[in-house]
């Protein structure tokens, strides 16, 4: 019998947030088809796109967060999403000084965001989350990205959208089939053709 309660909790708590990687990861795949469309003339216009994204992000995060802040390493999606946020308001509030560095806040930014997405999936793994491998998939991807950044700074406005609307892209696929998957177990868990 508490198997079957545990199932159903895990079920209501997966129905409950199954949108909202979905979300984020559409957000990040309109920003990169976007990027990748239709390039960026200016740093300036970059670094608004940039900081407006990382704010939207930030409080999609936030968010998930809310959504699963009862479930064991969820902090771990409010202080990426907070960090999102911090990025975001220091790009559009400074757009001067950081569109002379926008290229490596853009690369910190991904940095940071994969590190805290591979932390936050250990935290996920280490309490039976089933979720874990998606997102420690999305933070291996931005960890890689942000890597490949920082250890190939370019000046090119051009090469840096088109870095910057690949990762979007394919971090926001991950997103999207991870909430797809999120759904489509809990409907595996209601009928009962699936464990935990």
């Amino acid at each position: 019998m508490s198997d079957e309660l545990s199932t159903a909790d895990v079920s209501s708590a997966l129905r409950r947030i199954w949108w909202l990687p979905i979300l984020r990861g559409v957000v990040l795949v309109i920003l990169g088809l976007f990027m990748l469309v239709q390039p960026l003339g200016t740093v300036k216009a970059l670094v608004w796109v940039f900081g407006v994204f990382a704010i939207i992000d930030g409080l999609v995060a936030i968010a998930q967060w809310l959504g699963n802040r009862k479930e064991p390493g969820a902090g771990w999606w409010l202080i990426s999403g907070l960090v999102g946020i911090a990025f975001g308001v220091t790009a559009v509030v400074w757009t001067g000084p950081t569109a002379q560095v926008i290229f490596y806040l853009i690369a910190l930014w991904v940095l940071v965001l994969g590190i805290l997405s591979v932390i936050a999936a250990v935290v996920l793994y280490r309490s039976r989350d089933i979720g874990w491998y998606w997102v420690l998939t999305f933070g291996l991807i931005a960890f890689l990205f942000g890597l490949l950044l920082i250890m190939n700074p370019q000046t090119s406005v051009s090469v840096i959208v088109v870095l910057l609307g690949l990762f979007a892209f394919v971090g926001g696929v991950v997103l999207i089939v991870s909430g797809f998957a999120t759904k489509q177990l809990a409907n595996q868990l209601d009928k009962g053709s699936a464990t935990i």
